[in-house]
């Protein structure tokens, strides 16, 4: 918990740079309303009711915080570390989410307006959503599946959720005993003594996307569980460090000599699943990536921080299937500084595990 109250202001903003590199490689989802609307016909015509699930769905996660100090995840994967400036906006989640159990987590430090350690906010609250709708289809028709909420000013911060129970997706998700998708009860449990974890479970029948190769990779530890990162020992830190380095530097040579073409194979299986979770044509996220890293690379405007091995660390997400190296600030170790604007360029690498391999998958 104490690592939630460090650096706040740099990590918010390495996150959102993240976030937004992210977004700058998925797929453009705004079609004309008569094309939406020629579509829904379509479909309402030959089965009725409209599945979300199972037709090009597109996932998202609408995140609401205010006087909030935590992180926010699906499937143990990080999404967002709030630090209590309020904010509201919405992330797609396709590439994180399965068929079957989906679980929403938000990590909570106690963390008063003067930023003193110990008790939350009267007027904090905040809240993650998984929302769904149709690929190409017109913001305003997303659907909420389900929503997990924590408010300070309730007795024990969770009283706001729904209950748990079944939601028929074939029907705007509206409650049904027999529902295809089954929503768990908001659970609330301490962390580190006077912090609080609260989670909830989506499980989800047959989607409309592939398995995620890294849901089935090796696990990374022998631990499980909540903050991985923080329990890791220093023996296996420095082991995974020493296995990962060798890549980071091998694509930062290839950025520093202006050659990506020679390590764009190297980010082959997270340019196709990219793909296939927004439903790109094949080969398109590829060559986005490709322009974005050559134009970076070539820029005179753009220094290639440095790698050195007093400037990384490691951060293992609390699935155990996925892991990534920082700077100390937790900057991504691929970036590139703009020389006169002060702004930042970062890439930043997830790796998966396989046998003896290291694969980049998102």
């Amino acid at each position: 918990m104490k690592a939630l109250t460090k650096c706040r202001m740099n990590r918010v903003n390495i996150i959102f740079g993240t976030i937004l590199f992210a977004l700058l490689l998925l797929p453009s989802i705004g079609v004309s309303q008569e094309n939406t609307q020629s579509a829904a016909k379509t479909q309402d015509t030959k089965k009725g009711r409209n599945n979300m699930l199972t037709e090009k769905p597109y996932f998202s996660i609408s995140l609401e915080s205010d006087l909030c100090m935590g992180y926010f995840l699906l499937n143990g994967q990080l999404l967002y570390a709030a630090e209590m400036a309020p904010v509201k906006f919405d992330l797609p989640v396709n590439h994180w989410i399965k068929k079957g159990d989906n679980e929403l987590v938000m990590m909570l430090a106690p963390v008063d307006e003067e930023g003193n350690f110990g008790k939350f906010p009267r007027n904090m609250k905040c809240a993650m959503t998984l929302r769904v709708k149709q690929s190409g289809s017109n913001s305003g028709e997303s659907l909420t599946i389900a929503a997990l909420k924590f408010a300070a000013i309730d007795p024990t911060g969770i009283e706001g959720n729904t209950p748990a129970g079944r939601l028929d997706s074939k029907n705007g998700f509206a409650p049904a005993n027999n529902g295809d998708v089954l929503i768990g009860k908001a659970k609330k449990e301490p962390f580190q003594e006077v912090g609080a974890i609260v989670t909830r479970s989506i499980t989800l029948p047959a989607i409309g996307l592939p398995e995620w190769k890294f849901f089935k990779s090796d696990n990374i530890t022998d631990l499980s569980g909540v903050d991985i990162a923080g329990r890791l020992d220093e023996e296996t830190s420095d082991r995974l460090k020493k296995e990962l380095l060798p890549i980071y530097r091998k694509i930062w040579g290839a950025l520093k000599a202006r050659k990506v073409e020679e390590v764009l194979p190297l980010f082959e299986e997270r340019n196709e699943e990219i793909d296939a979770a927004f439903f790109k044509k094949p080969g398109d996220t590829g060559k986005m990536l490709a322009k974005e890293l050559k134009d970076s690379a070539s820029d005179p405007n753009k220094k290639l921080w440095p790698i050195t091995d007093d400037n990384v660390i490691i951060q293992i997400y609390d699935n155990n299937k996925l892991v990534r190296l920082s700077q100390n600030n937790q900057k991504p170790l691929l970036s590139f500084d703009h020389v006169t604007d002060k702004i930042s360029f970062s890439y930043d690498v997830i790796f998966r595990k396989s046998g003896n391999k290291w694969i980049i998958t998102r």
